[in-house]
């Protein structure tokens, strides 16, 4: 993919989560069951890297079930890290640090290069990046940051699978986009819920994240879809 389309398809990420932070925030619940299978993964991991961690639900859930552990937050809007810096003032056995790092620019990692993870999760955030290259990319920045057996969770939007996500999907002539400079997989999907936005979504199949492991030097252990066929969860060993 061209440089300067992935640069515009971050760009329309980047929009979206400035101006919809607040709206996107209250439909993510750290009392949301899904979070079961994520708190299960995690297990008594001692140190925890949240990539894309949002308004920080996670800290929030993990504190919620007795967890102790040193946990490290990084996304890229400025507005939700707000939020979750504001709930860090509520826990107590989770150490949390949350920061603004945008995971597709270079040198994103470097803060916590002397930091080793024994877990990594990325809740909806994979199908964000623009192009398997930049994909791939970026799952190699977190293989550095993790130690060795780690284990990195994943999940992502499998938005084709039921009607009602389907239709979410729009022209790209709405960000004055042709479908023709894109990647097969890649779609626009509209926001409704304190106004209309637009997000840059690609669908991550079980074979390309196979591809993508095998890129970034992880191996597939699991991947399977579950809440209620919305999500596809991969799990990945350093």
């Amino acid at each position: 993919m061209d440089e300067q389309i992935v640069k515009q398809l971050v760009a329309i990420n980047r929009k979206f989560y400035t101006e919809f932070a607040s709206a996107f925030s209250e439909t993510r619940s750290s009392a949301q069951t899904r979070l079961d299978r994520i708190v299960a993964y995690i297990g008594d991991a001692g140190k925890i890297l949240d990539i894309g961690c949002g308004n920080g639900r996670l800290a929030e859930r993990l504190e919620r079930e007795g967890k102790r552990a040193r946990y490290v937050g990084v996304d890229a809007s400025p507005q939700l890290i707000t939020i979750a810096l504001t709930r860090k003032m509520h826990l107590r056995h989770i150490v949390a640090d949350f920061f603004v790092a945008d995971i597709t620019q270079p040198n994103w990692s470097a803060p916590f290069a002397d930091t080793s993870f024994e877990v990594a999760v990325a809740l909806a955030v994979l199908h964000h990046i623009p192009s398997f290259d930049l994909r791939a990319a970026v799952l190699r920045d977190v293989r550095t940051l993790l130690s060795p057996g780690a284990r990195l969770v994943l999940t992502n939007w499998a938005f084709d699978r039921t009607e009602r996500q389907r239709k979410r999907i729009v022209p790209w002539s709405r960000v004055g986009l042709d479908e023709s400079v894109l990647e097969p997989g890649d779609a626009l999907l509209a926001w409704q819920r304190g106004g209309v936005g637009y997000r840059y979504c690609h669908l991550i199949t079980p074979e390309e994240m196979q591809r993508l492991a095998e890129q970034s030097g992880f191996q597939v252990v699991k991947q399977y879809y579950a809440d209620a066929e919305l999500n596809l969860y991969s799990v990945l060993k350093a």
